[in-house]
């Protein structure tokens, strides 16, 4: 517990801008604030509601919120987020600071759990916590949706590599297909595929080590895929289901594309780490989207781990594993990268190949705690020779430097901080050199390197967090909050507001951030359906049911001003948008997308009264005279009062999809894909209560297996019926 509270205390500090001032954001960027806030805001509105929102009804005429995974809603870590109090009714920014402090000491303290299951030393676990934590990776990325599931690699590995020297097989095993599920569970699926393909490498390598099957290990890796599947469960089926009726951006020419199609490899080769940039490993700053930076005490910390420890099994496995993550980051200078991305269609998924430096760096993170525990038991002589060389780079780099200094007329031209490695090298050294001479190395020398890596590390993660003064970093959050007059306005309306958004104007996603359905957002994905329709044409606006527009002209001439805000923006109505709920009676079946357009956009086919979709039409009487009654809305569910004089359909303008049910007066009905996107329901003569509820079962079929997996580990951990085996081969 003493260990805990001080990594806490490390961790606070190390984050001292966001945790012991109010001055410094982590969330300046495009993707933070325009995507992550108002995802976060949308799921914890809804949970002060206590509605668990499966379904994002304000974005692209509702989608599926859980099946896009990086809203992260099925991580129970959130679910902390999104239950604390909200200020003014937007989730609190303190908070969040909070919180992202809160990700990096799980990631220092499950590092260091690990560290010491492999018999490490306190002061040594304590800084490969820090490592992993605060360094490398997850040290230096700011999306808590990628970084939350990387933090679980060392529970991952504590379970697997127990599993492997034969500490009850069994549940280790269970208890390690646990904790990858859980990562799944996080949101995005970068870390957790990396993941995924390091531990089920090691357990392959394990299988067949000698040449042949190692019987005694198909029980456990049998046990391990059952609870990787079923824990992770609750987001991989949801995510699995949306991603079949979605078309996704992933950066290449041919955007969007379907869930089958492969990532072209130019997309791979865009987001590889460029071989030049491993001269970031130990410059700071000196990188292109993922920082490869680790720094000197890390370097020489590992090297000292590999000579004296090598005979430990764990520490060839982690050297393999880090080689592993450092090659697939290349990417495109890695000709093996290619043949598995050929070769492993979930491989290709990972179409930001540097993010496997994540496994570098966890390995790295690992092996400094066996090199802190090596650095007190290694003779005087050869502390010496690593004092020597530590002390040989710091003078070879400070003369590269100077050189490079004249050479520009002394004038500095690249990153000062790369002075910090020289002065750590010079530091380092003189430290490891004083320990060579002392007859006892005392506790306080550690405790100095220690320290000294907090400050390499100190001038590269969470260096460049903006300050409030300054105003030109300071660009993005403060667009949230220049669109309330809008969203007041709006939410004025008698009837409930959707909008088309210029996203030139209203970069941010405005629909979750308050409330409002919106015909535009930033996101990685859309409903397919949705996207092959053309919204954009003036009858596909009509049925898309948006009677304004947001920006700061407006999108076609016919629209008309009716409400701007001092700062420029202004709300635009549009007068040939239909109703929310509206009837038809006559619906014809359509072939392919050509033949549906077709339809859309020929003006003798009146879209008020006819519908079309691609499956068997309905049989329908011809009447007219039907009138809409009360309508009701919630997130995930909506109630339409009736009056039919003939069988009819009653259409939603709301997106159709797997999981949408139906019922009519309590009898269940069919809910028909009509336009090819929205929600259509048959209902005879008479007055009708129609209920739509979306109760997809890859969720609820999956928050069952994910509940059943984590409390029957959590069984298996308490009740100790398998009894231990003796390690299955010299570690």
């Amino acid at each position: 517990m003493a260990a805990a509270f001080l990594l806490l205390l490390i961790v606070i500090g190390f984050y001292w801008k966001l945790t012991l001032t109010n001055q410094y954001s982590w969330l300046q960027s495009p993707d933070l604030a325009y995507q992550v806030m108002p995802w976060f805001q949308y799921e914890a509105t809804q949970f002060h509601r206590l509605v668990f929102p499966m379904w994002d009804p304000f974005q692209f005429l509702g989608q599926s919120l859980i099946g896009q995974a990086q809203p992260g809603l099925a991580y129970p870590i959130n679910w902390i987020l999104f239950a604390l109090p909200l200020r003014d009714g937007h989730i609190n920014v303190h908070y969040l600071n909070w919180y992202y402090v809160g990700i990096h000491y799980l990631a220092a303290l499950f590092c260091y759990l690990l560290c010491r299951d492999l018999g490490r030393s306190r002061l040594a676990s304590l800084i490969g916590g820090i490592s992993f934590a605060l360094g490398g990776y997850i040290g230096n990325t700011s999306y808590p949706q990628i970084i939350n599931g990387a933090t679980w690699a060392p529970l991952v590995f504590l379970f697997l590599f127990r599993a492997l020297r034969g500490v009850r097989p069994n549940t280790s095993a269970a208890l390690c297909g646990v904790f990858l599920g859980v990562s799944w569970l996080s949101g995005h699926h970068i870390a957790p595929l990396f993941l995924s393909l390091a531990t089920l490498s090691v357990w392959l390598y394990s299988l067949f080590e000698r040449g042949r099957i190692r019987r005694q290990l198909l029980a456990p890796a049998a046990v391990f895929l059952i609870f990787l599947t079923t824990s992770g469960a609750f987001q991989i089926w949801p995510t699995l289901s949306y991603a079949r009726t979605a078309v996704r951006w992933v950066g290449s020419q041919h955007d969007p594309i379907s869930w089958n199609s492969p990532v072209p490899y130019t997309v791979h080769q865009q987001f590889s780490l460029s071989p030049k940039y491993l001269l970031g490993i130990v410059v700071p700053g000196y990188d292109d989207g993922v920082s490869a930076y680790v720094g000197i005490v890390a370097l020489a910390l590992t090297g000292l781990a590999l000579a004296q420890f090598w005979r430990t099994k764990e520490v060839r496995i982690l050297l393999g594993v880090g080689i592993a993550g450092l090659l697939l980051a290349l990417g495109n200078s890695n000709v093996f990268h290619g043949i598995l991305y050929s070769l492993l269609p979930i491989f290709g998924k990972a179409r930001e190949p540097m993010n496997a430096l994540y496994l570098m760096h966890f390995a790295i993170a690992i092996l400094m705690a066996f090199g802190m525990d090596a650095l007190l038991q290694v003779p005087a002589s050869m502390k010496r020779r690593l004092a020597l060389i530590l002390l040989s780079f710091g003078i070879a780099v400070f003369f590269i430097i100077l050189t490079a200094f004249f050479v520009n007329g002394q004038k500095w031209t690249g990153d000062d901080r790369v002075m910090i490695t020289v002065l750590v090298s010079f530091a380092i050294s003189g430290l490891i050199f004083r320990m060579s001479r002392a007859e006892t190395v005392r506790r306080g020398m550690p405790i100095l390197i220690v320290a000294l890596y907090l400050l390499e590390l100190g001038n590269n993660a969470a260096f460049f967090l903006p300050n409030k003064e300054e105003a030109t970093r300071n660009v993005f959050l403060g667009q949230l909050d220049d669109a309330q007059p809008i969203a007041d306005f709006l939410l004025r309306q008698p009837t409930p507001a959707r909008a088309w958004v210029n996203r030139d104007d209203v970069p941010f996603n405005f629909g979750d951030w308050y409330g409002i359905d919106t015909l535009d957002a930033y996101v990685p994905s859309v409903p397919a359906d949705f996207f092959l329709i053309d919204g954009h044409s003036l009858r596909g606006r009509a049925i898309f049911a948006a009677p304004w527009a947001i920006g700061r002209k407006p999108f076609v001439p016919e629209q008309k001003e009716i409400f701007r805000a001092a700062n420029g923006l202004a709300v635009f109505a549009s007068p040939d948008a239909m109703p929310r709920v509206w009837t038809v009676h006559e619906a014809v079946k359509v072939t392919d997308q050509v033949d549906a357009r077709r339809h859309l956009y020929d003006p003798a086919f009146d879209l008020s009264q006819q519908t079309f979709l691609y499956e068997t039409s309905p049989a329908l009487e011809n009447c007219t005279g039907d009138s809409i009654g009360k309508t009701t809305r919630g997130i995930n569910q909506t109630t339409t009062i009736v009056t039919m004089n003939c069988r009819g359909m009653v259409i939603m303008s709301e997106n159709n999809a797997p999981g949408w049910l139906a019922t009519v007066d309590g009898h269940s009905e069919p809910v028909y894909s009509v336009y090819t996107t929205l929600r259509g329901v048959v209902a005879n003569a008479g007055k009708h209560t129609i209920e739509m509820r979306y109760r997809p079962l890859s969720v609820i079929a999956g928050a069952i297996s994910t509940l059943i997996a984590l409390l029957t580990a959590f069984v298996l951990w308490l009740a100790p019926v398998e009894s231990s085996k003796p390690p299955m081969d010299a570690r």
